[in-house]
């Protein structure tokens, strides 16, 4: 009887060391909660994901700002102003010889003002005003020069009149061994 008790006592022991290894050194109820908090937070998981998938909504790409125009500023120093008027707030004040970035002339009626671009090394605009009279292009566009063209040239007639051309006779057409005369004029 002690040899049974033996043999069934080491069975137990044998499979008690293969659960504990297959559930990775884990005990039964350590093995059974981790097992079940993995299976609930899978379905879970990807029954939200189902739920949830947010539709793509594409976002309009950004206007690209025009290129810059290099001005360098002309008095001791130059006043940069938040709107195109000289009641507006001052953004910065800009020293002799300083290169700003022009973007464009304002329209009517600010056209003495340019937009300027007050940080361009940065992908948005700072957008700044200054007037037209405190800066000047760096490398202007050549104006084109109202240049009149030259009067036409006048081609002289030949000395001695070209000589008329001729007629000349187109050979007969022979077909099948027949032979067409040439219509005359």
């Amino acid at each position: 009887m002690l040899a049974v008790a033996v043999v069934f006592g080491a069975y137990y022991v044998w499979t008690g060391v293969q659960g504990f290894l297959r559930a990775g050194g884990l005990g039964i109820v350590e093995a059974t909660q981790r097992a079940e908090l993995i299976a609930s937070a899978t379905v879970a998981r990807a029954a939200t994901i189902t739920e949830a998938a947010p539709e793509i909504t594409l976002r309009p790409s950004p206007t690209p700002l025009p290129p810059c125009q290099d001005f360098a500023v002309v008095p001791r120093v130059a006043i940069v102003r938040e709107r195109p008027s000289t009641a507006s707030a001052i953004v910065e004040q800009i020293p002799l010889g300083t290169i700003v970035c022009v973007l464009s002339r304002e329209p009517e009626p600010n056209e003495d003002w340019y937009l300027l671009d007050v940080e361009p090394r940065t992908r948005r605009l700072d957008a700044g005003y200054m007037r037209f009279d405190l800066i000047e292009p760096v490398n202007p566009t050549p104006t084109p020069s109202n240049t009149v063209p030259p009067p036409p040239t006048v081609t002289p007639l030949p000395a001695s009149p070209s000589p008329r051309p001729s007629i000349t006779p187109t050979p007969s057409l022979v077909r099948e061994g027949l032979i067409v005369p040439t219509p005359q004029p």
